[in-house]
């Protein structure tokens, strides 16, 4: 699978509904977030795009996290050719 580079946008729909996508693309959204009147009664409406935001930024991390682990990856069940 080839991913590629993108530029990212989080927007709050008139709906309500928060989306992560793709700057200039009016597709469907990579991500949507969807609370219910009654989260957004207990949080409040002023932080629910806190709240949305840090969602996603957990999720980014993760896979941020996931990518530097594979390219990190070591082999340790080799023998070493020389020792220092």
């Amino acid at each position: 699978m080839m991913i590629k580079e993108a530029i990212l946008e989080f927007v709050e729909r008139e709906d309500g509904v928060l989306t992560l996508q793709e700057v200039g693309n009016e597709d469907e959204p990579m991500v949507t977030i969807h609370f219910s009147e009654q989260v957004k009664a207990m949080i409040g409406k002023d932080e629910i795009q806190n709240v949305g935001q840090n969602m996603i930024h957990a999720a980014i991390a993760t896979v941020m996290q996931r990518q530097m682990n594979s390219w990190h990856a070591h082999i340790y069940d080799e023998q070493p050719t020389h020792y220092s």
